[in-house]
């Protein structure tokens, strides 16, 4: 019976040893880039969005603008087309000409869109 007891205990402990073994693998292999969030500025060539109805707090009708993708030229003069997702968070409405500052996630998700001042 003992001796069944502590070939469970060595096998828990070589089960956790290797698991710690994997797991500092993992770190050292994965690449620090993957993690990394993007920051492109540029100059904002195109807004597309839509005007959606809603209502406001007292219950009076309003049009909203929503934006949905932004095409920038970047500092290369590369044009980029920046979706905006329901959680992108944007400073302040940008128009064509505006120049700005978008984070984006190593999936490529817009994560925020900042009007950068003159």
């Amino acid at each position: 019976m003992k001796f069944l007891q502590s070939t469970s205990v060595a096998a828990a402990i070589t089960s956790i040893g290797l698991l710690a073994v994997l797991g500092h693998w993992t770190e050292a292999h994965s690449s620090p880039e993957s993690s990394s969030v993007k920051t492109v500025t540029g100059e904002v060539a195109q807004v597309k969005g839509e005007f959606q109805l809603a209502k406001d707090r007292q219950g009076d009708d309003t049009l909203d603008i929503v934006d949905k993708f932004y095409i920038i030229t970047d500092q290369s003069g590369k044009e980029v087309r920046l979706e905006l997702g329901d959680d992108t968070e944007v400073q302040n409405r940008v128009t064509p000409g505006d120049k700005i500052e978008a984070k984006i996630s190593p999936e490529g998700h817009i994560l925020s869109v900042t009007r950068l001042e003159p």
